[in-house]
């Protein structure tokens, strides 16, 4: 009987150790363990940075082209032609097919529109055409018209005006600046062959520099960049007038520019002889004397001249405003 109760005793005993155990077990179980150690690398620890897409430029499926009714101005838009912070750009060229100047516009890439007013050859012809005070309004307000019309940049205004010249157009440019108001709204000048003027004195070829007082003045503004003005010129020579290249030197020496000899060779193997580059003021002088050597100074504006622009307008989008900057068309 004893020996009986003695090992239901031992028999209870092991049963509540078990239990014990379980319960202990049970509890460490649900206690709170650390949480597992997380192996970072050297890539979780750098900053990460922001992903930006370059916006995507985009073009109409074709230019755009219509006339004026301004002396038959042709207009044209490129097919990239767009606004920026509300404002948009115009070239007004005289004298020249327009095609020429759309063949210039696509290969300088400039974002801007063109208008190619074709006269002749008669540099009568282009200074009659803006006897009037009124006509650069004119053109400039039938200009905003049509591209408003052409539905490329709706809601925008027109920012800021080149005038560019070839040869004979040259007159209109002179004419047109001959008002200061209209100096005022012009932010760039390019000439290609055709700054040019008349001599007070041919047998000595004295030039006149009455008429170039207000380029002289251009000049000096460009040179601290509130301006653009460029230009070109062959070597052909010239009998009762000033050829560009006397022209060009008496400018130069009225505002104390240096020339700097060169012999890069611009586009369509024309061969440079001197540059200056003052600022946003430039002027190239090439070789050529023939009448192929006068048709290349337009054809090449694209190369020559356009970068120049391309670049003041760019840097100014940029900035918020004007600002020039000093790069210098490509050569090779």
């Amino acid at each position: 009987m004893k020996a009986r109760f003695l090992r239901r005793l031992v028999s209870l005993q092991g049963c509540r150790r078990a239990v014990l155990v379980a319960g202990l077990s049970a509890v460490a179980a649900c206690t709170d363990r650390p949480p597992p150690v997380r192996v970072v690398d050297a890539s979780d620890r750098a900053p990460r940075e922001p992903v930006v897409e370059t916006p995507k430029r985009i073009e109409a499926a074709a230019p755009y082209r219509t006339r004026l009714t301004f002396h038959n101005g042709e207009l044209y838009l490129p097919t990239w032609f767009s606004a920026h912070h509300g404002g948009y750009d115009l070239v007004l060229h005289f004298h020249g097919l327009g095609k020429l100047q759309e063949g210039n516009l696509d290969r300088s890439q400039l974002n801007a529109a063109v208008v190619s007013v074709n006269l002749g050859v008669s540099t009568d012809l282009y200074g009659n055409a803006f006897r009037d005070p009124q006509s650069f309004g004119k053109l400039v307000d039938e200009a905003q018209a049509e591209i408003e019309k052409s539905g490329r940049v709706p809601g925008a205004k027109m920012k800021r005006i080149a005038l560019s010249a070839w040869s004979a157009g040259f007159v209109s440019v002179a004419k047109i600046l001959s008002d200061p108001a209209n100096v005022e709204k012009v932010d760039a000048v390019l000439v290609a062959d055709g700054f040019f003027t008349s001599l007070t004195n041919i047998k000595k070829r004295t030039v006149n520099t009455a008429s170039l007082e207000r380029f002289a003045n251009l000049a000096q503004a460009a040179s601290r960049d509130e301006k653009l003005f460029a230009i070109t010129h062959s070597s052909i020579p010239t009998v009762d007038y000033a050829s560009t290249t006397e022209t060009a030197a008496k400018l130069l020496e009225m505002t104390s520019s240096t020339k700097t000899p060169s012999k890069a060779i611009g586009p369509k193997e024309m061969h440079e002889t001197y540059a200056v580059d003052r600022g946003s003021f430039h002027v190239k002088g090439y070789e050529g004397v023939t009448a192929g050597d006068h048709i290349k100074q337009i054809t090449g504006m694209g190369e020559t001249m356009y970068p120049y622009l391309k670049a003041r307008w760019e840097a100014g989008d940029g900035a918020g405003g004007g600002t020039a900057v000093r790069s210098a068309p490509a050569g090779r």
